[in-house]
């Protein structure tokens, strides 16, 4: 899911814009019936269909940053 995720950044720079602009912002799936792609119903799940996606906002953040200098 992570690579899927990354590719499907990486090849759209509408939607790579979009999540680069959410800069540091949690993002979270709430669903509560998922309490491992999403938070669940008590809140702590854990969040992998948000964790994924603030994963690669880093990573295109690093590769910008090493493409610019």
């Amino acid at each position: 899911m992570r690579r899927a995720v990354a590719a499907k950044f990486r090849a759209h720079a509408d939607i790579r814009g979009i999540l680069l602009l959410t800069v540091d912002e949690e993002i979270a799936e709430d669903t509560a019936t998922d309490h491992h792609w999403g938070r669940g119903r008590t809140g702590t799940g854990e969040n992998m269909l948000g964790r994924i996606p603030m994963r690669t906002r880093n990573q295109l953040r690093a590769e910008g940053r090493d493409q610019s200098g």
